[in-house]
C-alpha cells in the first residue's frame, strides 16, 4: 500500500491541491496528515475540510492547532498571535471542536506518526541534529517515524553501529528502508517549504516494497501570497513561498 505522508500545509490550498494531483499519478491509496494544517496562510476552513475528505486519512496535532486552544499560544510573536487569531475567527465550531480532539501520535501501518518528535511530541521540539533524532528514535515505539514541524525534507539513520546518520533527499529519490536500524523521517512542508526551495514537500511511503519517494511539486505560489496580502496577514509569510525559507 502507498501512503501519502503531509504536514505544514499552513492554509496553503495551492499547494495541497499540486500535492494531492501528485499523489493520485502515484496511486496513492490513504493520507496521513501530520498537522499544521492551518496558520499562516489564507485558506484555513478550505484545507481543512480538503484534507478531510482524503481517502482512509490520519490527522495528527501540530503545533498551529495547539495555538488556537492553548497556552503555547502566549509564547507566540505577535505577528504570529495575529496570525492565530484570524485564523480562529475563519473556521466554524464543528471545524475548531474537530482540530481540538487531534492526537498528538499516532501508529499507522506499523509506524510512528507526530508532528515534532516522539520524545515529548507535546513540547513541539525541533530536530535539526542527530542526537535530537536519536532521541526521537529512543522515544518512539516503532522502527520508523515520520515527522514534519522543521519544514525541511530529511532521513535520519541508524547504523548497525547504533551511530545516527542522515541525509538530505533529492526530489524523485527513492530511499530502501532497510531492516536493521531505526528511522527517523521528516517529509518537509506542503504549504511552506524553508529549504530554499519553493516547491511543496511531501513523502510516499510503500509498505510493500519498503520505501519511501520524495516529492516536490511546484505550485502557483504568486497566487497564495497574493491573497495573504489581500487578507491583511503578515507580509513576510507571502514573501517567503517564493524564497522557499
Amino acid at each position: 500500500m502507498k501512503i501519502a505522508i503531509i504536514s505544514d500545509l499552513h492554509s496553503n490550498i495551492e499547494a495541497l491541491q499540486a500535492c494531492l494531483s501528485k499523489a493520485g499519478a502515484l496511486h496513492v491509496e490513504q493520507y496521513v496528515c501530520l498537522g499544521d494544517i492551518i496558520g499562516y496562510g489564507p485558506n484555513p476552513a478550505e484545507t481543512l475540510e480538503m484534507v478531510r475528505s482524503l481517502p482512509k486519512v490520519v490527522v495528527i496535532r501540530g503545533n498551529h492547532e495547539e495555538a488556537l486552544f492553548g497556552p503555547y499560544y502566549k509564547g507566540l510573536r505577535p505577528h504570529i498571535q495575529q496570525t492565530v487569531d484570524w485564523t480562529r475567527a475563519q473556521l466554524s465550531a464543528q471545524q475548531l471542536d474537530y482540530l481540538k480532539s487531534l492526537p498528538l501520535q499516532q501508529t499507522v501501518a506499523g509506524v510512528t506518526m507526530v508532528h515534532a518528535t516522539a520524545d515529548k511530541p507535546e513540547r513541539w521540539a525541533y530536530l535539526y541534529n542527530t542526537e535530537l533524532a536519536g532521541e526521537c528514535m529512543q522515544a518512539s515505539g516503532t522502527r520508523l517515524t515520520f515527522v514534519g514541524h522543521t519544514h525541511q525534507p530529511l532521513v535520519y539513520y541508524e547504523t548497525p553501529t547504533g551511530e545516527v546518520k542522515y541525509l538530505t533527499p533529492q526530489a524523485g529519490l527513492v530511499v530502501p528502508i532497510y531492516q536493521l536500524g531505526r528511522y527517523v523521517i521528516n517529509v518537509g512542508s506542503v504549504g511552506q517549504p524553508r529549504d530554499d526551495n519553493s516547491a511543496a514537500s511531501f513523502v510516499v511511503y510503500d509498505t510493500d516494497e519498503q520505501e519511501l519517494e520524495f516529492c516536490r511539486v511546484p505550485y502557483e505560489y504568486p497566487i497564495t501570497a497574493q491573497k495573504i496580502i489581500d487578507r491583511g496577514l503578515p507580509v513576510l509569510f507571502a514573501e517567503r513561498l517564493g524564497k522557499g525559507h
